[in-house]
């Protein structure tokens, strides 16, 4: 039975998840529960969890500080983060240090479920993967070739780096080069072209005599020269470059299928095989944002810096958008995304991307409350490009602009009329003002203001204030009550300050106009 440590420091949400989930019917038990962050660090030291469900925000230890510390020093025990929309920025950098999920508070029992069902299959499945490396050691001299392949798969593909015996047994590779990865752009289910396009490729560089492995990997053909110790490393980076163009004057030539080309960093040893992989697939990623048919070498210099006011961009996009029109709204999401296209960072894309439409989705559930946004990460991930991206997000916005707007027509009474019906039942308030207007209604001061001034031509704080005024008129003149009375009775704490307006307003004290009436 696996080990469950649940640290929150919510005491009903701790009580709720160890009482309310059939923790025996998942094949686990709750080991532990901590109150705070420096508990959890503690016990997860001493009880050695095999899941850790946290919270993000708790004092002690944040919930990101100790996923980066199991992340450091427990790398097998799986981290679940509990998360509420305010603190999704901080779930999304937690995933760097291998968090497994994350769920949204309140959380709910048959998710909470799944995603544990999800851990415990991971890790059934990692013990499964370590007693298979057990039997390939015995079956070692027998099946040498296939172990050596798929040794080679996982410590190319998966970063997983056999024992020593193993790696002094087997001569995984010779020298130092780099990782090429092909990615081939054709239909999945036509197996036969990948492999004959595979064994073309393999047939073309082993006939120039180079010291090759290849490693097949979905729809990527990773080739694995090997130089040299002694090369010089400029020589070897011609080489490599040489390979690539060699592969894609292949594809030119015989004009099959699109390619593109990704080349990792230099390897010397099986221990940087994965390092060199992974900055293939990143150099890959260029072909998101620039097209395909092109290579694309690895670099550690940064292609563009962030721009760190994005989020300031987002925001005012966000604030601005129930108010702008539909081709205004096409215009500024295509400038905001395209202020992202050069880091060249498509995870970066997409985490901004899926941000945008949780905030935009917040804004439509203000004025729907059953509106749900049916597109997520997955719809992201499925472009292929920036540009499929950018247009799925333009007309993404499009439709829930449109459902914003058909929304708050059904609405029975507008904000502005809402707005005007406070002030007529509260102007006696000395507290009334645009920002408790604004909160009364749920919206932002700034789009009250604006909407105001678009729908009546008035500024609400004057509207505000010459109803007050006309409301004091009408004291003075049909009542005994003194100015100062009246001032309170139209929400002027400030008896003086009341006598300056209603001079400004109507060219004479209250005093002096309740005389004339």
């Amino acid at each position: 039975m696996l080990k469950v440590l649940i640290i929150d420091d919510e005491p009903f949400i701790s009580k709720g998840l160890s009482e309310k989930i059939d923790w025996p019917a998942l094949g686990c038990g709750i080991c532990g529960i901590a109150s705070n962050g420096y508990e959890g660090k503690k016990l997860i030291n001493k009880l050695k969890p095999d899941i850790v469900v946290s919270d993000i925000v708790m004092p002690g230890h944040t919930g990101l500080e100790l996923a980066e510390y199991v992340h450091q020093n427990h790398k097998d025990i799986i981290m679940i983060l509990l998360s509420g929309y305010d603190e999704f920025t901080f779930a999304k950098e937690a995933f760097k240090y291998g968090v497994f999920d994350y769920l949204l508070k309140p959380t709910v029992v048959d998710e909470v479920m799944i995603v544990i069902k999800n851990a415990v299959n991971t890790i059934e499945q990692k013990r499964d993967k370590e007693k298979n490396y057990e039997y390939l050691e015995n079956a070692l001299q027998e099946s040498i070739p296939i172990i050596e392949q798929s040794l080679l798969y996982e410590m190319t593909v998966r970063g997983i780096v056999p024992t020593q015996n193993i790696n002094q047994s087997i001569n995984l590779t010779h020298g130092k080069g780099a990782v090429i990865t092909i990615e081939m752009y054709t239909d999945t289910q036509n197996k036969p072209l990948f492999e004959m396009v595979t064994k073309s490729i393999k047939d073309l560089l082993l006939s120039k005599n180079m010291e090759v492995r290849f490693v097949t990997h979905d729809q990527q053909l990773l080739v694995l020269p090997s130089f040299s110790l002694l090369m010089p490393d400029k020589v070897v980076e011609t080489r490599l470059k040489d390979i690539a163009e060699d592969i894609l004057g292949y594809f030119s030539f015989e004009n099959r299928l699109h390619v593109s080309i990704g080349i990792g960093g230099m390897f010397t040893s099986i221990n940087t095989l994965h390092s060199s992989y992974l900055q293939s697939i990143k150099a890959l990623t260029h072909s998101y944002f620039v097209g395909k048919g092109k290579i694309h070498i690895y670099s550690d210099a940064a292609i563009q810096k962030y721009n760190n006011n994005f989020s300031e961009k987002m925001s005012s996009f966000i604030e601005k958008f129930d108010e702008w029109e539909l081709e205004k709204i096409q215009f500024e999401i295509e400038a905001l995304l395209k202020e992202l296209k050069y880091t060249y960072d498509r995870q970066l894309v997409i985490n901004h991307s899926l941000e945008l439409l949780i905030k935009l989705g917040l804004i439509v559930a203000k004025w729907d409350k059953n509106f749900t946004m049916t597109v997520g990460y997955e719809q992201l991930e499925q472009c292929k490009t920036f540009d499929q991206l950018l247009e799925f997000m333009t007309q993404t916005c499009v439709k829930v602009k449109r459902h914003l707007y058909e929304t708050m027509n059904k609405n029975n009474i507008g904000v502005v009329e809402q707005a005007k019906r406070i002030i007529e039942q509260q102007y006696a308030n000395p507290d009334l003002n645009a920002q408790f207007i604004a909160e009364q209604l749920d919206v932002s001061v700034s789009y009250l203001s604006r909407t105001f001034k678009r729908d009546t031509g008035e500024n609400l704080t004057n509207f505000l204030t010459e109803k007050r005024i006309q409301v004091a008129q009408k004291l003075l003149a049909t009542t005994d009550l003194k100015a100062s009375e009246v001032s309170i009775m139209v929400g002027f704490l400030d008896a003086r300050y009341f006598g300056q307006v209603f001079k400004k307003i109507m060219r004479t004290t209250p005093s002096e106009y309740k005389k004339c009436r």
